[in-house]
């Protein structure tokens, strides 16, 4: 999509789409910035999702009605830092947007989990053209609904305690996005791996190095 008229924006901000018929937006995480010179969201379609439904149905040409909702809290700070992203489902989209604008090439740790990777691997041609290029560091998956996919994206961090640890210690931001659930899964997984280093999300939250969006 071309964002004509849009205030300026970046990956991690949100767009709030009207759907026809609805006063209320619907919001989506932005996985572009201003700088892309296009405006690229994630969606996935719910059987009686208004929204969804309506933004699958575009054509080229086509025109909606939406406006643009900073959310700087989740911004990456413009710091040399390793970064560890971790999102699941279409929650990989503003992460993706992170890495796209990694022109410096911050060390930057990818944990993405989804269902099936034939149906929702999610911008899985750009992450592997990303690591190639080194805006993408490492890259984790896990799909929970294919015979050895490696369950949830919890259970990614689990079963490499050892790397998520190393990139924490170096003094590493924290991103999470997907469903609140999601989150919670997280949360929990990052509460075990990281009580070795005498660290918590809580702490992390603290140190302003912990940000998640969820819906």
């Amino acid at each position: 999509m071309r964002g004509h008229g849009l205030a300026r924006f970046a990956a991690g901000d949100l767009v709030g789409i009207l759907p026809p018929g609805s006063a209320a937006p619907r919001y989506y995480s932005l996985a572009s910035g201003w700088a892309d010179g296009f405006v690229e969201i994630c969606v996935r379609q719910f059987p009686d999702g208004l929204c969804s439904t309506h933004l699958l149905n575009l054509r080229a040409g086509d025109s909606i009605a939406a406006f643009i909702r900073p959310n700087p809290g989740f911004a990456l700070p413009r710091q040399r830092r390793p970064v560890l992203l971790i999102g699941a489902g279409t929650g990989v989209a503003p992460l993706a947007g992170f890495i796209r604008r990694n022109d410096r090439r911050v060390a930057m740790h990818l944990y993405f989990g989804s269902r099936d990777p034939a149906q929702d691997f999610y911008f899985e041609p750009e992450l592997q053209h990303w690591l190639d290029e080194g805006r993408l560091t490492t890259l984790h998956t896990a799909f929970s609904r294919v015979p050895d996919g490696g369950g949830h994206v919890q259970d990614a961090l689990r079963r490499n305690a050892e790397h998520v640890r190393g990139v924490v210690a170096q003094g590493a931001i924290v991103r999470v996005c997907g469903s609140r659930a999601m989150a919670q899964g997280v949360a929990q997984a990052l509460d075990e791996v990281l009580k070795p280093l005498q660290l918590s999300m809580a702490a992390l939250k603290a140190q302003e190095r912990y940000a998640e969006d969820v819906f």
